[in-house]
This record gives C-alpha cells, sequence and structure tokens, in this order.
C-alpha cells in the first residue's frame, strides 16, 4: 500500500503542481476557443466575399461566364474539399458540381428562400454528412436578384490544425506534470528549509541546549521574521531561567540563615531545659524570624504574580497626594530617631486609579529605604509632580549614593550593594516597588551620585494598565 507522505513540503509540491496543471488547462482552453473562434470566423468571411466576388462577376460576364468560373476553381480544387450550386428564381438547379464525395447533400442542406436572402443576406450552416470525415460550411447567397449560388468547404483543415493543437498540448501536459512537479519540490523545499530549521532548534531547547540560535537566510520575509521572533523567545526562555535560577540561589541563600538562627534558637531551649524567661525571648525571637521568612516569600510571590501580568488588582479611585502625605506623617517618627528631616513638596488634587494596598508598599519602601541610607543631619526629599497625563513621584536622599557599577542591578531581585549588607533587609524592597509600577502601567527609575544621593523616581499614569 502507498502512503502518502503528510509533510509540508508535500503538500506545497502538490500545491505546486496543481496550479501550474490548472493555469496551463485554462491557458489551453481559452487559446483552443479563441483559435477556433478566429478560424470559424475566417472561413465565414471567405464564404461571404466568394458570393459577392461572383455577385459582381455576374454582373460584369454573365451567367455563362460564372459558370466558366466556377468550372476554372473546381479543376483547381479537389471534389472533396469544396462545391458549388447555382438556382434559378424557381429553385430549380441550374449547375451543380460533382458532387460525388458528398453523399446526402440535399437531405442534410437547407436552401433559403430568395425573401429571406434578399432581407438577411447570405445563409451560414454547419451540416455534418457520412461520407465525410469532417463537417462543411454552406453558405447560400443571391448573386443577382433571381440566382442563388451555394458554396459548401470542408472544415478538414480547420479540424486538423485544431487536432495538432491538442496533440502538442497533450505532449505539453505529458512533459508539464514531471517539471511542474520538480520545480514545486524545489520551490517547497526553499520555503519550508526555514520551518525546517525552527523546528531543529526548536527541539535542540527540548532538549536543553538553549543557546541554539536559528540561521536562516531569508531577509525580509515571514520565514526570516519567524526565526528572529524564535530567537527572541529563546533568549527570552534563557533569561527567565536564568532568573529563576538566580532567584532560586538567592532565595536558598537568604531562608537559610533564618532557618539557621530558628534552629539554634530551639536546640537553645532543648539544651537549657525550662527556663521560662529564656524560653520567652526564643520564641520571640522565632517569630520574628518566622514573619521574616513569610515577608520574603509573600513578596516573592507578589512579584511572581505582578512580573507575569495575572494579579488580581483591585483597581478604586486613589487620591494619591493624601496617601503620600499619610505614609509621610507615618515614617516621620523613623526619621526623626535618625536626626533625617524630610522636605515634602506634593501637587495638590492628584487622583488617580490603581491598587491603593501595594502602592502604599511600593511608596513605603522608597521612604523606608531612603531613610535607612541616609546619615544624620541628612535630609529626605518627597515630591509628586503632575503632568498631562502622568504623576512622577521623586523620593531623594543624601545619603551615600550607589556605586555606578551596582545601579543597573539595584532593581533585581534579592540584591544588595557592599554597603548595605550591614543593613536589615533582604533585597526585595526595590524590586517589588518597580514590579508595583510597571503593573501600573508606569516605571521606577534611578539617579545616584556618590557625592549628593539617589534619587528614585517612580512615573504613575492616570489610569493603569493593569
Amino acid at each position: 500500500m502507498i502512503r502518502i507522505p503528510k509533510t509540508l513540503g508535500f503538500r506545497l509540491t502538490l500545491w505546486y503542481a496543481s496550479a501550474f496543471l490548472v493555469c496551463l488547462i485554462v491557458a489551453f482552453v481559452g487559446l483552443y476557443l479563441s483559435l477556433n473562434s478566429i478560424l470559424n470566423s475566417r472561413m465565414d468571411n471567405d464564404l461571404r466575399e466568394d458570393i459577392e466576388e461572383f455577385q459582381e462577376f455576374l454582373n460584369e460576364n454573365g451567367t455563362d461566364k460564372v459558370i466558366t468560373e466556377i468550372k476554372r476553381e473546381m479543376k483547381l480544387s479537389d471534389v472533396g474539399e469544396v462545391f458549388f450550386r447555382v438556382y434559378d428564381a424557381k429553385r430549380n438547379l441550374v449547375y451543380s458540381s460533382n458532387t460525388s464525395e458528398w453523399a446526402g447533400l440535399d437531405s442534410a442542406m437547407t436552401l433559403p428562400s430568395l425573401d429571406s436572402l434578399t432581407t438577411s443576406g447570405p445563409w451560414l450552416e454547419t451540416i455534418k454528412l457520412v461520407s465525410q470525415d469532417y463537417p462543411t460550411r454552406v453558405v447560400s447567397g443571391l448573386i443577382s436578384p433571381s440566382i442563388t449560388l451555394q458554396i459548401g468547404e470542408t472544415l478538414e483543415k480547420k479540424e486538423e490544425i485544431m487536432e495538432l493543437l491538442l496533440t502538442v498540448f497533450g505532449s505539453m501536459l505529458l512533459f508539464g506534470i514531471p517539471v511542474a512537479s520538480s520545480v514545486g519540490w524545489m520551490i517547497a523545499r526553499k520555503a519550508v528549509s526555514g520551518i525546517t530549521e525552527v523546528s531543529r532548534g526548536a527541539k535542540a531547547i527540548e532538549q536543553g541546549n538553549l543557546d541554539h540560535r536559528v540561521l536562516v537566510n531569508a531577509k525580509g520575509d515571514e520565514i526570516q521574521t519567524l526565526a528572529d521572533t524564535f530567537n527572541a523567545m529563546a533568549s527570552r526562555i534563557k533569561h527567565v531561567i536564568n532568573e529563576m535560577r538566580e532567584m532560586t540561589d538567592n532565595i536558598a541563600h537568604d531562608l537559610r540563615s533564618p532557618l539557621a538562627r530558628i534552629r539554634a534558637m530551639s536546640e537553645t531551649v532543648l539544651t537549657k531545659g525550662n527556663n521560662k524567661a529564656d524560653s520567652s525571648k526564643m520564641a520571640a525571637a522565632t517569630l520574628k524570624e518566622c514573619d521574616r521568612l513569610l515577608h520574603l516569600i509573600n513578596t516573592t510571590l507578589d512579584m511572581a504574580e505582578f512580573d507575569a501580568g495575572v494579579t488580581n488588582v483591585q483597581k478604586e479611585p486613589i487620591p494619591l497626594d493624601r496617601l503620600i502625605a499619610d505614609l509621610v506623617e507615618l515614617f516621620e517618627p523613623l526619621a526623626e530617631a535618625k536626626h533625617v528631616t524630610f522636605k515634602v513638596i506634593l501637587a495638590q488634587n492628584c487622583q488617580m486609579v490603581g491598587d491603593k494596598h501595594n502602592l502604599q508598599r511600593m511608596i513605603a519602601n522608597l521612604l523606608d529605604n531612603a531613610i535607612k541610607y541616609t546619615p544624620q543631619g541628612g535630609q529626605v526629599s518627597i515630591t509628586l509632580e503632575q503632568t498631562s497625563h502622568e504623576f512622577r513621584l521623586t523620593v531623594a536622599d543624601t545619603g551615600l549614593g550607589i556605586p555606578l557599577p551596582d545601579q543597573p542591578r539595584v532593581f533585581d531581585r534579592f540584591f544588595r550593594c557592599d554597603h548595605s549588607r550591614s543593613q536589615e533587609g533582604c533585597g526585595l524592597g526595590l524590586s517589588f516597588a518597580r514590579s508595583v509600577a510597571r503593573a501600573h502601567g508606569g516605571d521606577i527609575t534611578l539617579m545616584s551620585d556618590a557625592s549628593k544621593g539617589s534619587s528614585f523616581t517612580s512615573i504613575l499614569p492616570f489610569t493603569p494598565s493593569i
């Protein structure tokens, strides 16, 4: 049993070959019909011209000369190719050429009336005689008011031309099928080569080779676009996997320390006995470490949902200026304890739509970081500006600033600069803040100078895209 391939290349080859053959057949049918019509029209014109010539000849020379001329033409022609007949006004046959090879002519042919020929001109018809292999075209016309000339001519030559055309087309068809299939196969292979390369790339990535990229030489076409999109997707997959690995390593590192402390405190309680004061102290420390772990895990999960776009955000109208003012008031005791002053400049009536809870957490992270890394006697500036389509919240400090090599990574999860490792935290505050800003259709940018401190600007549109 023959199995028909189901590959795209085979289907394309079949479509190309079929399209070629259909076009070839349509072109031939058009050519055949056009040529047939042209040849029929030329024959009819020739027969009408013959009637007109004999009409002029009769006017100049008389009936006897007409018959003499017919006899002369018959000597130059084959008896089986043409015949002539002349009728008088009473439709009696006056003269007839040799019609021995035209058996059945009288019964097959129509002789129009004089009135019909006078009114409509020459009468043309096609007849089929048993004695003839090909049809015959007959014209009946008046060469004088009382004399009718009838000329019949076989269509053998025209039919032979048409048969020759059919033979040529059949040969072209037999030759065209393998040629069309071969050309179609080459075109199909060229067309699907890029897809095959993309398929190999997908298989390589499936097997773990994340560095594999697709290279095709199809500049500017759809296959090149597919290859470019695939390569971009592969790069994105590699980047996401690397981020996941880095995040997993960082989470494992950040979980190890609190878990180790919890274990150590638990062992201390067990080894020291039932000292109630120590047990209470250890329990409180354990709760603190557990809270820190829960905060780490919850923040990581929240960021993952924000970045994946699956967060169920509760959008509501928010007076952003009042929200910031309340948070500044909340952080003032912490700032006063470090002798850090606040400089607050807030635009009024700043109404936006967003998730109030997460926006509070974002701003709180920015304020907490600014206070944490500003030395005593420093200043934290909070500025809210309104443009035609967005709000710009800037939190600037007069701290140590962020080293230039570390600035591209400050928003990475779990990343902490060298001078910040002495401070409490897990390196998720800025990452979470940026995730919230982006979830609202905005972003956070950084400007930092070792001599002036750092400035974080959060851009928030009036209406979020979430």
